[in-house]
């Protein structure tokens, strides 16, 4: 089992996790995982609770007098059920919101002077406007490689430093532009955005 950076973890390595019958070597590569990924290990939390509730619930339940009826029996199975109704609900869930990643943008375009940033997380942006003509604001747009619009908004200079928020985009290289109001471009930055979609 290889787990990469950005990956999570398999419904079926959760579930054989969460039971206790991973293997000794997957166990470990996966908990070394879950070190580095609040979404699986937010996933692993949600199935324990879930199996530790339905442990506890079977042990309530009265054993049927004179019966060879066992309800323990069905602990397992009752502990698989809960293992999927939490991926369901994990797979299903609105994503968490996550907070911006600041990207400062000093290079200009170019393949050795790109910025980087994380994909599919909202992005702050800090572009240099050192030379730049004085303005109140500035019109930033990001555009793809092949130079189609993918998000404009203002870049205002009354905060320090100046930001532009962007929300989160897929992989890849990117270029933002900075403006005058009256659309004369003024600078171009490179930026990459890395990571799994």
């Amino acid at each position: 089992m290889q787990i990469d950076v950005g990956q999570h973890i398999e419904e079926t390595t959760l579930e054989s996790y969460s039971m206790g019958t991973l293997a000794e070597e997957e166990t470990a590569e996966l908990e070394q995982h879950l070190l580095r990924c609040e979404a699986c290990c937010a996933r692993v939390t949600e199935a324990d609770s879930y199996v530790r509730a339905m442990k506890q619930a079977a042990q309530k339940l009265p054993e049927p007098e004179g019966s060879r009826w066992n309800p323990r029996l069905l602990l397992p199975a009752f502990a698989v059920c809960a293992l999927l109704i939490a991926a369901a609900v994990v797979k299903f869930s609105p994503s968490v919101e996550r907070l911006p990643a600041t990207v400062a943008l000093f290079a200009m375009r170019g393949t050795d002077t790109q910025a980087h940033g994380p994909s599919r997380q909202p992005l702050l942006l800090q572009p240099d406007l050192t030379g730049l003509p004085a303005s109140s604001s500035y019109r930033v747009e990001l555009v793809s490689i092949s130079g189609a619009p993918v998000w404009q908004g203002v870049l205002s200079v009354q905060t320090q430093p100046p930001t532009a928020l962007i929300p989160p985009q897929s992989r890849g290289i990117y270029f933002v532009r900075v403006s005058l109001p009256s659309g004369e471009l003024l600078r171009e930055y490179a930026l990459e955005l890395r990571g799994r979609d």
